[in-house]
């Protein structure tokens, strides 16, 4: 316990300081972020590491950030993923072990850890340090709600085969933790346009994050891993802490507030 509190600590600290700074700085941040959560995913589904569609799908990652980086991103980020689809296909001409069900998982991957870091960036960048920290914010409240009620009520399973602990009554626990907590910021903090947009924007972060939780733990236990890495003591790897975030800010994006 005492370890996974100081490492939180140290999370807490090397996480706000470009976080508040935004700008390059965070993107440059949640880069370095969604690279290590990308190798940690390519040792989940067990990709062969250092290999040239390792390097292909690490490049469609970084590049997945170029809208953030230069101007023009947007055309060369959908060239690069054209690009990175014909050469995965085409590696299954020439490796038999190189399957479509392997590259397909290597694209979802790229896609899903790409767009999820790099629309963390753009929420910092476009919409401020208030509204950012509000979404960590609920999605904070979400956990916490879901943990202490479902510990305390739980009784209905959520997802068993995926993750036995989690309890129909924890999630709306969470959900209602974080419609608290949005409440709360709009009538401090004024951080949305008004109550109708927090509400919208509440449910959508806390049902969002709790399915990214769960992608995670289906990922994992579909591939027997127990965490995703070791980099952070006591609490596994980037996508054991920052799964449910993926979801939580491309949600946001596709529903048009990014």
């Amino acid at each position: 316990m005492k370890v996974r509190i100081i490492t939180g600590i140290i999370m807490a600290i090397l996480f706000l300081i470009p976080f508040y700074f935004g700008s390059y700085w965070f993107s440059a941040f949640s880069l370095i972020l969604a690279i290590i959560a990308y190798y940690e995913f390519t040792t989940i589904i067990k990709a062969r590491i250092l290999d040239v569609k390792w390097f292909a799908g690490l490049l469609g990652v970084i590049f997945l950030f170029s809208p953030l980086l230069s101007s023009g991103g947007e055309q060369i980020q959908i060239k690069v993923l054209i690009a990175l689809v014909l050469l995965l296909l085409t590696a299954t001409i020439f490796n038999q072990e190189f399957s479509i069900e392997k590259a397909g998982t290597l694209l979802i991957g790229v896609l899903y850890i790409g767009f999820g870091f790099s629309s963390l960036a753009e929420a910092r960048i476009d919409n401020g340090v208030i509204w950012a920290f509000s979404i960590l914010l609920t999605i904070w409240s979400t956990d916490s709600g879901a943990y202490f009620i479902g510990r305390k009520f739980g009784k209905r399973k959520l997802a068993e085969k995926t993750s036995p602990n989690k309890t129909v009554e924890g999630a709306i626990g969470g959900i209602i933790a974080a419609i608290i907590i949005g409440m709360a910021l709009q009538m401090t903090l004024n951080t949305y346009v008004n109550y109708i947009e927090a509400l919208i924007i509440t449910l959508v972060v806390s049902i969002a994050g709790q399915v990214g939780d769960l992608v995670e733990s289906a990922l994992k236990r579909n591939y027997g891993v127990k965490d995703s890495g070791k980099i952070l003591p006591g609490h596994g790897g980037v996508l054991d802490r920052l799964d449910s975030w993926i979801f939580v800010f491309i949600g946001l994006k596709l529903i048009g507030l990014l």
